[in-house]
């Protein structure tokens, strides 16, 4: 590994001890390919194939993982379309993931449906049904109408519109909530491909043809019907259901909506032997603006987007501090926060980059990603402690994570949240490198020459 320097003159002094102290735990690990810790590794994979959720880590990884600690209860308090509850739960154990974007629990919710209980004669039958009512000539109702927020407007072609339109009305009137959710499901992870956007990164690309105003020319290529890509998708889930009665059926997960910031303190003490997950990286991602689609769907307006924006762990410079309401929600045992920010205020490595920006605000793209930063790694604080809590000693917790740089300066997010974690009661055992890092922004490379940053997965075992 190459020695931490600060391409603006500034000190390293921080940083370079952390270096000195986790270096003998950093090796590089053939087996994590990118493919293994990324959305990749499920593109063929029955159920978790259905919505392209690419923050997640493929289902091999947690497999080998849970072969290897043979834990009894697993949590993963990041858990995307949940799957590391769905794998742990398919061999018996108890399994609880918290996620906030209320898009990946409904997927996830719907893997459990179709292993336990949906039929696949009766999803048959009404998938049948939905794409009769989308091939007749009758106009939905305005009320159904897809509810576009600003970031989703001119999304779809009008002919695309008026089928969703219908989808949506056909889909209000199934009883059944368990097939009601499969196809909500099939309606809401087809949006993208039938729309004039892409997700990339970030962001969300725009192609021409949407008439919004462009800096870019995209050209998506062919755009399928929706009748199209809908069908596709259910005959897809119909052929998985069998598949996933046999893998997934038997204890259903426990998949709770909401902030694992204040969801982990309702959770008891050493209630698990093992923690498996992949926090939103410090990398200025908002994924209510990459999921934007979804969302609407699901029914979000501009005040529910900027609301969940908020109240997600601080990765965009949109993100203000959450002190305040995490004062309330610790008010009556104060203790574990109060610890949780003291192990961030006195970790050096991380105020040395901060001092660094703060110098250079004026140079800086945004100033706000020293915001970002700082209350990053103020919630990865209580996040480390409440595991610290959580898991029962002689117990393991895997977490991917990527470093970061901004305006040069490197980030050691893994060195950093390893050091939280000795702090809360656990031993690094391992910070095991993907063997290709991530290079950063052409803005940055163009300033301050490419600089390969490492993506890890780190290994702490409880105490």
């Amino acid at each position: 590994m190459e020695p931490v320097t600060s391409p603006n003159g500034g000190s390293v002094q921080g940083r370079h001890a952390l270096h000195e102290r986790f270096s003998n735990r950093i090796t590089v690990n053939t087996e994590l390919t990118r493919k293994a810790v990324s959305y990749q590794g499920n593109r063929r994979v029955p159920g978790l194939r259905w919505m392209k959720y690419k923050e997640g880590f493929s289902r091999g990884l947690v497999e080998r993982l849970i072969e290897e600690h043979r834990p009894r209860a697993v949590l993963d308090p990041f858990a995307g379309i949940g799957t590391t509850p769905l794998i742990a739960g398919s061999k018996g154990i108890q399994a609880t993931g918290i996620e906030i974007m209320p898009v990946g629990v409904l997927v996830g919710k719907a893997i459990t449906h179709a292993a336990n209980g949906v039929s696949k004669s009766a999803f048959e039958a009404v998938s049948g049904d939905l794409l009769g009512r989308l091939s007749s000539n009758v106009h939905a109702p305005a009320e159904f109408t897809f509810s576009h927020v600003d970031i989703t407007r001119a999304a779809f072609s009008e002919e695309t519109e008026l089928a969703i339109a219908k989808a949506r009305q056909f889909n209000s009137t199934v009883g059944d909530y368990a097939l009601r959710a499969l196809l909500n499901v099939a309606c809401m992870t087809v949006l993208e491909d039938v729309s004039y956007t892409r997700k990339d990164g970030q962001y969300l690309r725009w192609d021409y043809r949407s008439g919004r105003a462009l800096r870019a020319r995209m050209n998506k290529g062919p755009i399928p019907p929706f009748e199209h890509a809908l069908g596709a998708r259910l005959f897809e889930m119909t052929q998985d259901i069998e598949v996933l009665k046999r893998e997934y059926g038997g204890i259903s997960p426990d998949l709770v909506v909401g902030s694992c910031l204040d969801s982990m303190q309702e959770l008891n003490n050493a209630s698990f032997d093992m923690a498996i997950t992949s926090p939103p990286y410090a990398n200025r991602y908002d994924y209510t603006r990459t999921y934007a689609l979804e969302l609407a769907w699901l029914g979000f307006d501009q005040a529910r987007f900027a609301d969940l924006r908020q109240q997600m762990l601080s990765a965009t410079v949109e993100n203000k501090t959450k002190l305040l309401w995490l004062r309330q929600v610790y008010k009556r045992e104060p203790g574990l926060l109060n610890n949780a920010i003291g192990m961030y205020q006195n970790q050096a490595a991380i105020h040395e980059v901060l001092a660094i920006l703060n110098k250079h605000v004026g140079e800086l793209s945004n100033r706000h990603v020293i915001r970002l930063l700082e209350g990053y790694f103020q919630e990865m604080a209580i996040v480390v402690a409440e595991l610290g809590r959580l898991i029962r000693p002689g117990g393991t917790v895997i977490m991917v994570n990527d470093n970061v740089q901004y305006h040069g300066e490197e980030v050691p997010v893994d060195l950093i949240l390893s050091d939280f974690a000795e702090q809360s009661g656990f031993n690094c055992e391992n910070i095991w490198m993907l063997p290709r890092g991530k290079g950063n922004s052409s803005q940055q490379m163009g300033r301050f020459g490419r600089r390969e940053i490492r993506k890890c997965v780190y290994r702490w075992v409880r105490e």
